[in-house]
């Protein structure tokens, strides 16, 4: 694909500037719809609870991603189109997307090996879970897979247990996995502590069905 010459062709070639310009057209749809997040904190003000504040922080990392899409496609098209000068940032970018990568300035908000078509379901996917979750409240069930920095929504749960806890200090709190034999949509409850997750992968586990643990 790299060998494949990049440039020549008319505007209805397969491969010059007319496939690119429908390849572009074609990821300019599949770029979420961005959430308005001052409506959201306008919408969580005066809840404190620590869960919040990470729907918010991660949301805003997917805005920024989603904005930088925006923009830099918008870019891409007019300048395949001669309407502006296409930068050498632009044309790297380009390369990418001829080639299905991901371009190296998009893949800032969260890590992956996958190429661009299975990338852009994937970005889909995690800001879905982000927008049901802003529109319905609290999930059940936490797609752990979706965050930007798990480590953050795992913080806001010692934080969220501390509270309850009159003020059990943070550090000397420790996590308890415990297997759920249920799929993520069957949970239709909260538990008493800390959140059911799904998409946890383990590397080198070993189930012992002894201790019912991993």
């Amino acid at each position: 694909m790299s060998l494949t010459p990049q440039k020549g062709g008319g505007a209805d070639g397969d491969g010059g500037s007319g496939g690119d310009q429908r390849l572009i057209a074609d990821l300019k749809t599949r770029v979420p719809e961005i959430i308005d997040i001052v409506a959201l904190k306008h919408k969580l003000k005066g809840d404190d609870n620590p869960l919040n504040v990470v729907l918010v922080q991660e949301i805003g990392r997917y805005n920024d991603l989603l904005k930088l899409l925006n923009v830099q496609l918008d870019q891409l098209e007019k300048g395949i189109k001669g309407l502006v000068v296409i930068s050498p940032h632009l044309e790297a970018i380009l390369n990418a997307l001829q080639t299905n990568k991901v371009p190296v300035a998009w893949a800032f908000a969260f890590f992956s090996l996958k190429p661009l078509s299975n990338w852009f379901d994937d970005l889909k996917n995690r800001y879905e879970f982000f927008h049901v979750w802003s529109t319905k409240g609290i999930p059940f069930s936490f797609w752990i897979g979706a965050f930007t920095y798990p480590t953050g929504f795992t913080t806001s749960l010692l934080q969220r247990f501390s509270r309850k806890a009159s003020g059990a200090p943070i550090d000397k709190l420790e996590f308890d996995f415990v297997p759920v034999p249920k799929e993520p949509h069957e949970i239709n409850e909260h538990p008493k502590d800390g959140a059911f997750i799904s998409g946890l992968n383990l590397e080198g586990a070993k189930w012992n069905p002894e201790k019912l643990c991993l």
